[in-house]
């Protein structure tokens, strides 16, 4: 079950992004549709020299209800889509009851701001197998409401048209881009995900292989060394010591701890079976995450124990403070700069606390007592890293490339038919590659995020907004001659990309106002005032919206970075649990298996006769030489050496490993060369085998000895590069390497 939940939650955050993204666009489309209608609608009614027939007034009336009706929902629900197209088509069709003049298309109207948003919304949030034939339907329906207008003869004069393709187009293409962007970081997503797993499910068996013998060695190693020496301990308190024992092994180290854990209740429950006085001070209870606290407890608990066996005290101080627990007592005490025999103080106390993060900090003078501080590293809140796999940038930057495409497209578009009929041919035809340069300019900060150019080509879209009106004569103003009032913005969107979101806002709409002033001035009528405040509709809305939509990538970028975190911990978990009860049954349950009768037997009470005694003292040998062996498997080569180990023991192999001297770094390539022949010589081992690793400075050394069922006739290809001597029954081998080479 653990392994299809994994799968589950990595086919969900493999996911995550496509559908992050999906639905901010959607929302975005959603958001401009209805803002524009509204607008749209709300100056369309207000035009006092309106020559809308009452049945197309009324189903402007029917939109704007509507239109606010889903922006207050924002629900996405397809049948919901389907009326808003419906109502778009019949703005379309009713073009003759709306805007009944024969000169209709060459200024800015309530349907062709209607029916362009929907062609941009739509092909951003739908997929392009439906926003296509929506298109063409769109088309259609807006050519046949033209016709009714200006005639059949006169449709291909109406722009707005083939507008439609180039927006229908553009929108496709930022969809398909965002789609491409999604599925790469989910790809790289995914296979990190995989790796950070495996990684941390091997740091944490390395872990627990630390835990779990620090857990034997504070429990059925300690009890069964006092049972095997036959020391004289009360039954009763060898029965609770036996109790406690069972109950620590039960819930063992691969056992999560609970969420949170008073620390001060379970330091004194670790202190009610100890014979010597416990007084507690500082914090009366002191919660903590469950794995924090788990290796301080331990740790305590066996400062504890060692002092009630061995310092022969009166009392035994604890102090809890808000990141440290303080244990002293004052009994004997100790060297602490003299060797030390045993495990308890050097792998259950501070190796348990420096593997936790922590430190423990001995003080000990014989005669004067013990004092043992026990520090934990404060809890760190995490830190969501700001665009963790590329996703804004490589959605900002595709983002920004098809928007300089369509503000391009747009010039070579609107520009010409200026040119045919101004009276400044020429000086048009050149503000038309300024205001193209200037968008262009904007290719060296998105590709390189070199920005130098971004000011000087700001600077030349403002003088292009001003200078282009003011070369046409009054009557212009209000047709397609008048370019710069719908190219402007989209020059200037690739630049003000880098901007934060309420800023590039501002920008726009201090340009639109400028341009807006421009016009007015050159033609103050109330017909211009309704031109600009259709304008704002179907153009400065649109292109605000544009800019807003860059901001919710990076939201939504954020967004999927925390969903992924999130199914990464609970995976992780889930494949960390799995591995670590794995390696319980694997290492240690034959081990347990063995310590527990004599537990039981202790604490149901029974005295120690002999048998049990010499039971105890063979088992505490066993552990002891389970001990002294962990050690060997710290350094990186011998953890790689340890799986070869375990493939072999699956076999059916016993293998012996003795480590001399201290094993210096290596790299891949070291590892490599002596886990290779490694790996070979233990294939050939029928049941035994002997590895010895001997480092000397940077010099390494590993004999291999092992029993193969017959004599080979041929050694391996990959033993050339060691000493092999294979004789009837047995096959040794030894390989050397210099890391410093």
């Amino acid at each position: 079950m653990g392994d299809r939940m994994a799968g589950h939650g990595g086919d969900r955050m493999g996911e995550a992004s496509r559908r992050e993204l999906m639905t901010r666009a959607a929302t975005v489309g959603l958001l401009m549709r209805h803002t524009v209608n509204s607008i749209a609608v709300l100056v369309a009614l207000a035009d006092p020299a309106s020559l809308a027939h009452p049945a197309g007034k009324a189903l402007l009336v029917l939109l704007a209800a509507w239109s606010v009706y889903r922006l207050g929902t924002r629900s996405h629900r397809p049948a919901l889509l389907a009326v808003d197209y419906l109502l778009v088509l019949a703005v379309c069709l009713a073009i003759p009851a709306l805007v009944p003049e024969p000169d209709f298309f060459v200024g800015n109207t309530a349907p062709q701001a209607i029916a362009g948003t929907a062609v941009v919304s739509i092909s951003v949030s739908v997929p392009m197998r439906a926003s296509i034939p929506m298109t063409l339907g769109i088309a259609a329906a807006y050519a046949f409401g033209a016709s009714g207008a200006v005639g059949w003869e006169n449709v291909a004069s109406v722009t707005a048209i083939y507008y439609f393709a180039v927006q229908c187009t553009t929108a496709s293409v930022i969809r398909l881009m965002l789609l491409r962007v999604a599925d790469a970081v989910d790809r790289a997503r995914r296979q990190r995900h995989d790796a950070e797993v495996t990684r941390r499910v091997s740091d944490a068996l390395r872990h627990y292989e630390h835990e779990q013998l620090a857990l034997l060695h504070d429990t059925a190693a300690s009890t069964l060394l006092v049972v095997g020496q036959g020391t004289a301990v009360d039954a009763e308190r060898l029965a609770a010591q036996a109790r406690r024992d069972l109950d620590l092994l039960h819930n063992g180290a691969w056992v999560a701890p609970p969420p949170r854990i008073d620390l001060v209740s379970a330091l004194r429950q670790c202190a009610a079976h100890l014979r010597t006085p416990v007084r507690f001070a500082g914090r009366e209870d002191l919660w903590m995450p469950g794995e924090s606290a788990q290796p301080v407890i331990a740790a305590a608990r066996e400062v504890m124990t060692n002092a009630d066996r061995h310092a022969r005290a009166d009392a035994l101080d604890v102090t809890v403070t808000d990141h440290a627990v303080l244990l002293t007592d004052d009994g004997v005490g100790f060297d602490p700069a003299q060797p030390r025999r045993g495990h308890g103080l050097d792998d259950s106390i501070v190796g348990r606390m420096r593997r936790a993060g922590g430190h423990a900090r001995i003080e000990s003078t014989p005669g004067a007592g013990t004092r043992i501080e026990l520090r934990w590293a404060p809890a760190e809140s995490p830190v969501t890293a700001p665009d963790p796999d590329g996703l804004v940038d490589r959605t900002r930057t595709r983002y920004a490339l098809a928007l300089i495409g369509y503000a391009l497209a747009n010039l070579a578009i609107s520009v010409p038919p200026a040119v045919a009929v101004a009276t400044h041919p020429d000086l048009q035809t050149a503000l038309g590659i300024l205001a193209a340069c200037a968008g262009l300019a904007a290719l060296p900060g998105i590709l390189g995020n070199r920005w130098g150019y971004a000011r000087p080509a700001a600077a030349c879209l403002l003088f292009v907004a001003v200078a282009q009106p003011m070369l046409l004569p009054p009557e212009l103003l209000l047709g397609y001659a008048h370019w710069a009032q719908n190219a402007i913005g989209w020059c200037l969107l690739p630049l003000a990309l880098t901007l934060p979101t309420r800023a590039g806002v501002a920008v726009l709409a201090g340009y639109w106002l400028v341009g807006s002033a421009v016009t007015l001035t050159r033609a103050p009528t109330a017909e211009t005032l309704v031109n600009i405040g259709l304008g704002t509709a179907s153009i400065l809305a649109v292109q605000l919206f544009a800019l807003i939509f860059n901001g919710l990538m990076r939201d939504a970028a954020l967004d999927i970075a925390g969903e992924t975190q999130e199914h990464q911990r609970l995976v992780t978990r889930d494949r960390v649990t799995t591995a670590l009860r794995d390696e319980y049954h694997r290492r240690y349950a034959t081990i347990v298996d063995n310590v527990v009768p004599l537990l039981s037997t202790l604490a149901r009470g029974a005295g120690v006769d002999t048998d049990i005694q010499s039971r105890a003292r063979a088992e505490c040998r066993r552990l002891r030489a389970l001990f002294d062996q962990a050690a060997t498997f710290d350094h990186v080569l011998m953890q790689r050496i340890r799986l070869v180990i375990d493939t072999a023991e699956v076999r059916g192999v016993d293998v012996v490993t003795d480590v001399t001297g201290v094993l210096p770094e290596l790299d891949g390539a070291h590892l490599d060369a002596l886990l290779t022949p490694v790996a070979q010589v233990l294939s050939h081992a029928v049941s035994d085998a002997r590895l010895v690793v001997t480092a000397v400075e940077d010099n390494v050394e590993i004999s291999i000895v092992v029993d193969t069922a017959a004599e080979l006739r041929s050694l391996p290809e990959e033993l050339s590069c060691a000493d092999v001597v294979a004789s009837a029954g047995a096959l040794w081998c030894l390989i050397r390497l210099s890391s410093s080479r």
